[in-house]
């Protein structure tokens, strides 16, 4: 079976996070097929806690793309190379793909921490009772809800 592989340039911002959205609402359903070991059995990504599946993404490794390339794709893909290490966007998507597979309300931020405020950033944010929170798992030391300090940020 031979892999389709859809290549284009990503020219901005919007259009990079319509793509994540959509490779989100489309392949949620990756997910489903992989599962970790918890208690000696296996369970699938879907069926983790949201605690669980956050600190699954956090350890994947971090790994910034190429300049000048940037690259998204479904979680599948993702998943399978993780070990090699992903980049905020790439985490973004998996935790997005799991927010709306288990039916929570989603977004995704661009932000900033620089001087200039040119957003560089990007992690996905929960609606939950206390309001939206941060489900940034890009770096091993986040923590899921931690507050952020940034210079500018928008919703994608």
């Amino acid at each position: 079976m031979t892999m389709k592989i859809r290549q284009y340039d990503l020219f901005n911002r919007s259009q990079t996070a319509k793509e994540m959205y959509r490779l989100i609402d489309k392949y949620w359903t990756d997910l489903k097929r992989f599962s970790v070991t918890v208690n000696k059995k296996p369970i699938a990504l879907t069926e983790l806690t949201m605690q669980q599946f956050f600190d699954f993404v956090r350890r994947i490794p971090y790994q910034r793309d190429m300049k000048p390339i940037e690259v998204i794709a479904r979680p599948k893909h993702l998943l399978k190379q993780a070990m090699a290490g992903l980049d905020c966007k790439k985490k973004s998507i998996l935790i997005g793909s799991y927010l709306r597979g288990n039916n929570f309300n989603y977004r995704l931020i661009g932000s900033s921490n620089k001087k200039n405020k040119n957003i560089h950033h990007v992690f996905p944010q929960v609606l939950t009772r206390a309001g939206w929170q941060n489900l940034d798992a890009t770096y091993k030391q986040y923590k899921p809800f931690q507050k952020k300090r940034v210079t500018a940020y928008e919703v994608l």
